[in-house]
């Protein structure tokens, strides 16, 4: 049975999140305010009389719950989320989430002796559900009853994959109070992965692991913990460096000593700069020391930091800097012959041969330089050395400096970059001149990749083509060059994704027409400058927080699969946007497909070339409105938005207008698997624009860059020739209009954090070098098999310099069924650069716009 569109639309985060204290449950109840049109105050009892839609009703009854809270009426609550759950309006993650509730209401309901018989003889009738055993058990955890709450939260689930993380904490303490230490510490390293946020989480895992003696190990959980914010001392957190450093980890512990300077949490002084500098000189990071060393010697000079100071330049074969620093170690010290010699061996290295045969008396006079100083002189003075040193120095290159990213390892930002390995992971070979934005400017070794010249120009836009119109193909006379099929598969199988090579295994029917590659992506010039600028400046200070970053491409030369992520989240869209779309619900068989309209109305901040954003004082990369309905014309459901940089600064802002109730609800923050609108479960929340959640959950692998055949230029799936019903045919999306061609992409692994909250395990990203849009997504399950395929269309819309995917295809490999939206074809052609204002986007505005059907 398919849910109906609303009852999708749960998944939105509508429902309350019911902590197990009454005053948060209440705090997280939050009702938008309008302080400039005051909101008629509608009885929600008389709204609950009149309105038929379940899923409202279900809505209703939650906020008379919520009412009843603020009164400290529990057992009314309770009846009122009862009464919400009979409706059976739901979807199963937003039902499971309110018995959720309801169980924690019980225990808030009043005198828990009372409620203890009460659930107790529900678990004796064998009838309590998961959420009354764990209820109970906490209700034992507070009585000490270790030993008996153990054994409930088993038989509710906790101690299984996915089981609420109350629950599993409320575990964590059972298995420590009944002595099961060692079943506690794997759990909590898991609780911590999963929500960090819990400061004696932290505590009592250090204490478990120092227990069992591993000091390693309690050092990185206190150093998390310091990152958490659970640490407040200055002295604290440079214990924590030093502990880190002693356990053979200084990189880690200068990563993050420098981001603790950064932010001010210990003392931009000199000895923290001795240590910082110190920490680089012992990872072996000389890019990293080389800075930190000549801003020591700056306000602190002494013979030995200029001598580690000419080590590294030698180091990196920069011997006239080697020399200076050498030089003014012996000014400041006695010198040792260790110090003559490499001062002589650094003027040896530039042909300054009369400078080093000095050099190199001075340390055949010292014991601790004769041996080596001797055979010095002896070389220079056989007439041979001056010629050598030349040949040598005029053959010595430039040293190949690369950016060094500092560790996030212990602070959130986990990235690996690993090695494309097999058949499956064809590295590209990136020539090493860049596009402005980052990609590869030449063409591949066999000429089937071109170079980049630009993208599509206006002179080369169609001949009737006006800006405002549909879009037109601008390459109206292509013919696909060969068409891939299970036939020819075996010849193509290398530059194919694991999604693409799935479709061909499930439908033997299922084919791929390949045409030439056309680089015609192309961005403003704001953006190419911006994005030249961005390099060394744009940075993450967790994977959720971008600092630095202005207009541009944050990383046009990325590092981490994460930095290539916000590249497809912050790029160029428009300044303005609105469109009016189709999507649909396609089923194996002949049944009709179900359409939906969504309209979208955006306003970027981030990229936004009339007025670009400063994040360090606007925080907000976007505005976005959108509704739906069955016709274009009607409006079912309201959704607002404010996309922001730094999550933890400000975190994002969900609001809603759900079916038939003049009432706006603000949500929790989303961005998980919860069902899409009108997707029938196919496509999450974090599935819009191919991904949009939180960063913070995933460990991002940037595997490599591939040769892969992707759909693009996408022009006559947008332009009008085929109708919806001719694309959306069963099994597959109609392979007529589709063009793939060969391109460069990025590929990144994303594995989640903290075992399976998600419904998807692992999940592998391809990112478009040209534009930094995702075009193929695989999500597989957590048995590691391909569950559904996102497939992004890419469409430059060479009227405005972006690009986007159009159409979007989600398949689900299992049933057979696959969603599609941003269908353009029948409707109207996007609009950029309408005029918008910020104010059209607060939610008192769309509220008292929108907010009756």
């Amino acid at each position: 049975m398919r849910l109906p569109m609303h009852a999708a639309l749960a998944a939105l985060g509508l429902l309350l999140t019911m902590p197990a204290l009454a005053d948060q449950y209440r705090s997280e109840q939050r009702i938008v305010e309008t302080p400039t049109q005051p909101e008629k105050q509608e009885d929600p009892q008389q709204l609950l009389r009149i309105t038929t839609d379940p899923y409202g009703k279900a809505l209703l009854l939650r906020d008379l719950a919520a009412q009843a809270v603020q009164k400290h009426d529990y057992a009314k609550a309770t009846q009122y989320l009862e009464q919400a759950l009979a409706q059976n309006a739901l979807s199963g993650p937003a039902a499971a989430q309110m018995k959720d509730d309801l169980a924690q209401l019980y225990m808030a309901s009043g005198d828990l002796k009372k409620m203890q018989p009460r659930l107790e003889a529900q678990v004796k009738s064998g009838q309590a559900s998961p959420q009354m055993l764990a209820a109970l058990a906490s209700v034992y955890l507070g009585q000490k009853r270790y030993q008996d709450a153990l054994s409930l939260l088993q038989k509710a689930g906790a101690d299984k994959p996915g089981a609420d993380i109350s629950w599993r904490r409320a575990l964590a303490a059972a298995y420590i109070g009944s002595g099961h230490e060692h079943d506690a510490l794997p759990l909590l390293e898991q609780l911590l992965k999963q929500d960090p946020s819990h400061r004696e989480d932290w505590l009592r895992l250090a204490a478990l692991q120092l227990k069992f003696g591993d000091k390693a190990r309690a050092a990185a959980v206190m150093e998390l913990a310091n990152r958490l914010g659970f640490l407040t001392s200055a002295e604290d957190r440079l214990r924590l460096v030093t502990l880190t450093a002693q356990i053979g980890a200084p990189f880690e512990a200068g990563s993050l000593l420098q981001s603790l300077i950064d932010r001010k949490e210990v003392a931009d002084d000199q000895a923290n700069r001795k240590l910082l500098a110190q920490l680089w000189l012992a990872a072996r990071e000389d890019s990293l020391a080389l800075p930190a060393l000549q801003a020591l010697v700056k306000t602190a000079p002494s013979a030995p930091l200029y001598q580690q100071l000419a080590q590294l330049y030698m180091d990196r074969d920069e011997y006239a800097a080697a020399a200076q620093a050498l030089q003014q170690a012996v000014q400041l010290g006695k010198p040792n012959g260790k110090t003559w010699l490499a001062l002589g061996f650094a003027q040896y290295q530039q042909a300054d041969i009369d400078a080093a045969l000095a050099s190199f008396r001075q340390a055949d006079k010292l014991a601790d330089g004769h041996a080596s100083a001797s055979e010095w002189i002896h070389y220079l003075e056989s007439g041979k050395a001056r010629e050598q040193a030349l040949q040598a120095a005029s053959e010595r290159g430039q040293r190949d400096e690369g950016e060094v990213q500092l560790s996030g390892r212990l602070s959130g930002d986990t990235v690996v970059l690993g090695s494309a390995g097999g058949s499956q992971a064809v590295a590209a070979v990136a020539s090493g001149k860049l596009t402005p934005i980052g990609a590869d400017a030449n063409g591949n070794a066999d000429g089937t990749i071109p170079a980049w010249t630009g993208g599509l120009q206006r002179v080369q836009w169609p001949k009737d083509f006006h800006v405002g119109q549909r879009l037109a193909d601008p390459y109206p006379n292509d013919k696909p060059l060969f068409t891939i099929t299970n036939d020819n598969l075996a010849q193509y199988r290398s530059r194919l994704s694991a999604g693409h090579l799935a479709l061909f295994a499930k439908y033997p029917d299922y084919r791929m027409p390949v045409y030439a590659s056309r680089r015609s992506v192309a961005y403003p010039q704001a953006i190419y400058d911006a994005s030249r600028a961005n390099v060394g400046k744009a940075r993450l200070t967790g994977s959720d927080e971008l600092i630095g970053a202005h207009l541009g491409v944050p990383f046009p030369q990325p590092r981490s699969g994460v930095e290539i992520m916000w590249n497809h989240r912050t790029r160029y869209r428009g300044n303005t946007l609105v469109t009016q779309s189709t999507q649909a619900v396609v089923r194996p068989n002949d049944e009709a497909p179900t359409y939906l309209k969504q309209t979208e109305r955006i306003l970027f901040r981030y990229g936004n070339t009339r007025d670009p954003s400063d994040l360090s004082d606007d925080n907000i990369l976007l505005y976005y409105l959108t509704w739906f309905g069955k016709t274009r014309s009607e409006i079912d459901f309201v959704a607002l938005v404010h996309e922001t940089a730094n999550s933890l600064k400000q975190p994002r802002g969900i609001w809603v207008i759900p079916p038939g109730i003049p009432k706006m609800f603000r949500v929790p923050p989303v961005g998980y698997d919860q069902p899409f609108p009108g997707s029938e479960g196919l496509m999450f929340l974090d599935m819009i624009d191919m991904y949009n959640g939180a960063f913070d959950r995933y460990v991002w692998k940037l595997v490599g860059k591939r040769e892969l055949y992707i759909p693009y230029n996408s022009y006559r799936l947008s332009d009008g020739r085929y109708k919806y019903a001719q694309l959306l045919t069963p099994k597959f999306f109609n392979p007529a209009g589709t063009r793939y061609e060969l391109h460069r992409v990025w590929q990144i692994e994303a594995t989640e954090r903290g075992g399976k909250r998600h419904s998807f395990g692992t999940r592998t990203f391809y990112v478009d070098e040209d534009s930094w849009n995702v075009v193929l997504v695989e999500n597989e399950d957590h048995d590691g098999r391909l569950w559904r395929f996102q497939e992004g269309h890419l469409l430059p819309a060479y009227d405005a310099q972006t690009a986007n995917c159009a159409p979007v295809i989600t398949y689900d490999l299992k049933d057979g069924r696959y969603f599609v939206n941003r269908l353009f074809a029948e409707d109207p052609p996007a609009q950029f650069d309408v005029p918008m204002r910020k104010a059209e986007f607060m939610p008192d505005n769309v509220r008292a716009r929108y907010g009756h059907f």
